[in-house]
């Protein structure tokens, strides 16, 4: 029974990245090969600057505490964005939270064995450092969010690109 549910939390917990190597693995030609290297560095790097061309048809949209999912960005907001809202950031809070989710539920299910109840203590832990870590994002999203409605960055000087400069020349 114990190997039952071992053989269930590792399939949850490592499922979904072998179903997708595996389907990434399935391009056998050079082109498809480089779209699959491409594909990684989008997924993998940062996303400061965007790109002038990337493999998907839509321009990728920055996270932000207010911008709607199909809103372009404005050029001067690229600038000044908060270091709470950086795509990076949001990945690991995510990847910390999947941690956290994981050791619960899975201690939680060990823990239901009779033979493995100690295990419940670990539950009990994990409860607690999940509760607080939520309440640490709640917090820390609170003060970006107010950051972000307080803060107020100078316009960028106005360029009046129909300026004509004329040049005077002596006649010799």
């Amino acid at each position: 029974m114990v190997l039952v549910i071992l053989a269930i939390v590792w399939a949850v917990v490592l499922g979904p990245s072998l179903l997708r190597r595996r389907a990434e693995r399935r391009s056998t030609d050079s082109i498809g090969d480089f779209h699959r290297q491409l594909r990684i560095l989008q997924r993998t790097g940062p996303t400061v600057v965007d790109p002038a061309h990337r493999l998907d048809p839509e321009p990728s949209m920055g996270i932000g505490p207010f911008r709607a999912p199909g809103a372009r960005r404005m050029p001067s907001a690229d600038r000044h964005v908060d270091p709470y809202f950086r795509p990076d950031a949001c990945k690991r809070r995510r990847d910390v939270l999947a941690i956290l989710m994981c050791v619960l539920v899975g201690s939680g299910l060990l823990g239901a064995i009779p033979s493995l109840r100690p295990l419940l203590y670990l539950t009990m832990a994990g409860a607690a450092s999940l509760a607080a870590y939520v309440g640490l994002l709640v917090y820390l999203r609170n003060l970006a969010v107010e950051r972000e409605l307080k803060l107020r960055y100078l316009p960028e000087p106005a360029r009046h690109e129909s300026t004509v400069v004329i040049r005077r020349v002596a006649a010799r």
